[in-house]
């Protein structure tokens, strides 16, 4: 089987985003990327990442850090917008969303160059 399994038409981006109060279009989940509509390529290298960095950190460990850096930022910037993209998991996504060879090029656990 190969991974991450993409799951396109999915109901959890949209159900994730009413209970963050977000809009979501895709979500990595350990093995799995659930896209609200059809794959856009922006934002399957975005998930991607994500997958990538999940996998680094055996997934748990990914999901503690970004808690971690999520409620620092939180703390720090009084702004739930400003924790999000601040966090290096996400700055490393949105800075390469747009490279089409960044997977290819991309270092191991590279998102520590995007912390604060």
């Amino acid at each position: 089987m190969k991974f991450p399994i993409v799951v396109e038409n999915s109901r959890i981006p949209g159900f994730l985003s009413k209970f963050a109060n977000a809009n979501y279009v895709a979500v990595s989940f350990a093995i799995f990327i659930f896209f609200k509509e059809k794959r856009k390529e922006q934002v399957w290298r975005h998930e991607m990442i994500h997958y990538r960095q999940q996998k680094e950190l055996f997934f748990i460990g990914q999901w503690i850090l970004y808690a971690y850096y999520y409620l620092a930022g939180l703390y720090k910037y009084r702004d739930r917008y400003k924790a999000y993209r601040e966090n290096p998991f996400e700055r490393e996504a949105y800075a390469n969303q747009d490279d089409p060879i960044y997977l290819v090029k991309r270092k191991k656990f590279a998102w520590k160059n995007y912390r604060g």
